[in-house]
């Protein structure tokens, strides 16, 4: 009987040992669940915090630099060409007093303010700001009919143009032709809407003359050094033309039919022209404060009494 009593006893106090451990077990799972949910939660805040400062600062410097930097530093320059003017209405090359006074009249409505290309060259230095709207406006080859009938119009509406002038075909005394003479072209440069420019001395010609050469173009098999010391000759003969008529500096050079080549940029960069001309229409000519080679090789549009109002605007709207 005793021993049932004893193992009655035993079997008892085994079946509490069993219990416990479970309860043991149960707690440490408790613990360990919550560790892993709390760790979690400090990951995902730590991600959330880190995406925003990466994402948010390049979006702020962009947008600062576009809609601050680029309209002070940055101007659009449309160029309008013409050549000859006339009473009557004109051909390709030249348009009528009543066509380009009223262009100038629709510049002016538009918001487009004439400037100098040493207003151009002066906002690349630093040294003063463009109007909103500014247009530069060229007349090439020097034609009389500059002097007789558009010096007039420039000086009553206050608009300054630049004239390209061909040195060799400057008219001489007693000769006939259409071009200015050098007592004209002084009068020329004495007024304060006119700036007289080098438009080559003798290479104005288009595929043809002794040489056959295509305005300023190198001839086929010509090296660098023949032609340097070709254009530079022609640059003197040019400059010092133009001399004549009280042209103190050259600045400013338009290219014979827009034709431009490398080794003719090389020679008027150094001879310290700061401008230079093509007869592209196509191109948008933007200058930069601080970058003097954004200077060279502007376009321009040729204007005369076929050109629609709607086109010219399109041109000079372009941005």
């Amino acid at each position: 009987m005793k021993k049932i009593i004893l193992l009655l006893i035993l079997s008892l106090l085994l079946c509490s040992c069993t219990d416990s451990p479970a309860e043991v077990n149960a707690t440490v799972e408790v613990t360990a669940t919550a560790e892993v949910t709390t760790t979690a939660e400090v990951t995902t805040t730590a991600e959330v915090t880190t995406t925003p400062e990466v994402t948010t600062t390049p979006e702020v410097t962009t947008t600062a630099e576009t809609t601050a930097a680029l309209p002070e530093t940055t101007a659009v320059i449309p160029i309008l060409m013409f050549h000859e003017i006339s009473e009557a209405t004109g051909g390709e090359w030249s348009i009528s007093t009543d066509g380009f006074t009223r262009r100038m009249e629709l510049l002016k409505e538009n918001g487009f303010t004439p400037v100098t290309f040493d207003d151009l060259v002066s906002f690349v230095d630093g040294e003063r700001d463009l109007p909103e709207k500014p247009v530069c406006i060229t007349f090439d080859d020097g034609y009389l009919s500059n002097y007789t009938l558009l010096l007039p119009i420039i000086t009553e509406l206050e608009i300054p143009i630049t004239v390209f002038v061909i040195g060799s075909t400057i008219r001489k005394d007693g000769e006939q032709s259409d071009k200015m003479n050098v007592s004209e072209l002084t009068e020329m440069e004495a007024s304060p809407y006119v700036t007289l420019a080098p438009h080559t001395y003798a290479l104005h010609i288009i595929g043809y003359g002794e040489s056959g050469r295509p305005n300023v173009l190198p001839l086929p098999d010509e090296d660098k050094e023949t032609y340097t010391e070709m254009f530079n000759s022609d640059c003197e003969a040019a400059e010092a033309a133009l001399a004549e008529a009280g042209v103190e500096s050259f600045e400013v050079f338009s290219y014979p039919g827009g034709k431009a080549h490398r080794f003719a940029e090389a020679v008027l960069k150094e001879r310290g022209y700061r401008v230079t001309l093509t007869t592209d229409p196509v191109r948008i000519n933007r200058v930069t404060k601080g970058d003097p080679d954004s200077l060279y090789l502007l376009g321009r549009l040729n204007v005369n009494d076929a050109t629609s109002d709607r086109l010219l605007l399109r041109y000079l709207n372009k941005s």
